[in-house]
């Protein structure tokens, strides 16, 4: 934090800035498609799909 620190300091306030902040315009909105999601998706077992490799 303190190197982060150093160099904001020397090139300016938002010169770095941490990985977990957001960068650039806004993020995009999104949503889940909830016409793809089962109505008894956390209770039906049969209904997990299965991923093959």
């Amino acid at each position: 934090m303190q190197a982060l620190d150093a160099v904001n300091d020397r090139w300016g306030k938002g010169a770095l800035k941490l990985a977990s902040g957001k960068v650039g315009a806004a993020p995009r909105a999104w949503g889940m498609k909830q016409d793809s999601k089962s109505p008894d998706y956390t209770t039906d077992l049969k209904q997990i799909p299965v991923a093959r490799a």
